[in-house]
């Protein structure tokens, strides 16, 4: 309520009739001009009381969402809403939500060949007015709905081009990688088809040195095949509600000898209280012992330090993995991802390429600050799940 309502509000009974009457004008005009902005914006828009009924609503919201019969001002969303599983969530947002605190979530529906999703965000606020004037406690619940259909399209599609950009790349890789090892079977069976000429006939031991190398070429195409299906391949993720600071103490007692061995010594910095997330615990502690192999390359030669940290920032839990190896320069750093680069005589330039993978699974985002001589750190940002976020919220403020 704005503040010449309230004060008029609060002074009625001293008002004369003609001064009610403008007051009313005003109302009327202010709440045409609501209804008008609320039929021209392209989102819906509905909001409800405690009980779920409906005080007002746009034409678009009607639009949006599915509907066993016509919503209007007045009706109650039990009885009109036809999926369940919105129902199930603006019900139970009216039952769950606080003030300060916004739910939401997308739902998928069939089309004929389309798929449409609509996004729902539900928050609350508290009427100005006298709740016996309104015969409950004043709490009112905003529920803003939107069609993001064709942002996720556009959103796939632009996962599909970057899906085969990068399969391109991989090509490329393969493409490099496969020249060494076919040409070597190629020259050495020529050597053998050589001494085919020269002797006539050869033994197993004459043959054996061409056959051997033969092998062994074929054996690294092998491998090349291998790592390319990985590369292409999506993977097979189970997320589960997963401690991290755990994962991390799993995975450093893991290559804890190994370390010692080098001469690192290992820095551990783990955020108390930190919310479960939502983590493949296989592919996480893969990804994890790349990075810490990667940072022990880097400090092989005469040791160092490795900091492992955890903490909260916002709605998202950061883990940085820090060494005092050789660091790397801008060009390096810049193409640390990519597929088949590697700065390792023996890498297959995959590792960080299946750390990228796994990040991007777990919907987080990985970042590398490094400068040479001085030390490299990842960064891996993984989101908290949003009930996991509802609960760190209740316990902070119970605290």
């Amino acid at each position: 309520m704005n503040n010449f309502i309230r004060r008029a509000f609060n002074k009625i009974e001293k008002l004369s009739t003609d001064e009610i009457k403008t007051l009313v004008r005003y109302q009327a005009s202010e709440n045409e001009l609501l209804g008008k902005v609320l039929q021209k914006i392209d989102l819906g828009v509905v909001v409800t009381n405690g009980f779920g009924r409906v005080l007002t609503c746009n034409d678009e919201v009607k639009r949006l969402l599915p509907l066993s019969r016509q919503l209007t001002e007045g009706t109650s969303l039990r009885y009109v809403l036809a999926d369940q599983d919105v129902a199930n969530f603006m019900l139970g947002a009216i039952d769950q939500i606080t003030d300060k605190q916004e739910l939401e979530h997308e739902f998928h529906f069939q089309r004929g060949e389309w798929v449409r999703t609509i996004w729902i965000g539900g928050s609350s606020f508290v009427s100005d007015l006298d709740p016996v004037f309104h015969q409950d406690n004043g709490k009112r619940f905003l529920f803003i709905v939107r069609d993001v259909s064709e942002a996720k399209r556009q959103e796939a599609k632009l996962h599909r081009s970057e899906s085969l950009a990068s399969l391109t790349t991989v090509a490329a890789g393969v493409a490099h990688e496969i020249k060494n090892p076919l040409a070597s079977i190629g020259i050495h069976l020529q050597l053998l088809g050589k001494a085919f000429q020269r002797k006539k006939s050869l033994t197993l031991d004459d043959a054996s040195r061409y056959l051997d190398v033969i092998d062994e070429e074929i054996e690294r195409l092998n491998s090349i095949v291998v790592d390319f299906l990985f590369a292409v391949r999506p993977m097979d993720v189970h997320l589960r509600l997963e401690n991290l600071n755990r994962i991390v103490d799993d995975v450093c007692n893991f290559v804890s000898y190994e370390l010692s061995e080098h001469k690192i010594s290992v820095n551990r910095q783990l955020g108390e209280f930190l919310p479960k997330l939502r983590i493949d615990e296989n592919l996480m502690k893969q990804a994890l012992l790349n990075i810490i192999k990667n940072a022990m390359n880097a400090m092989e030669t005469s040791g160092g330090a490795l900091t492992v940290t955890t903490k909260l920032a916002g709605d998202s839990v950061v883990l940085t993995i820090a060494d005092t190896g050789t660091g790397m320069d801008d060009a390096t750093l810049s193409k640390i991802f990519e597929p088949y680069f590697t700065t390792k005589a023996s890498g297959s330039g995959l590792g960080l390429t299946m750390v990228f993978k796994v990040v991007k699974e777990h919907k987080g985002e990985i970042s590398v600050s490094s400068k040479s001589g001085v030390g490299t750190s990842f960064s891996i940002t993984l989101p908290v799940p949003t009930s996991e976020r509802l609960a760190l919220e209740a316990a902070q403020r119970d605290a």
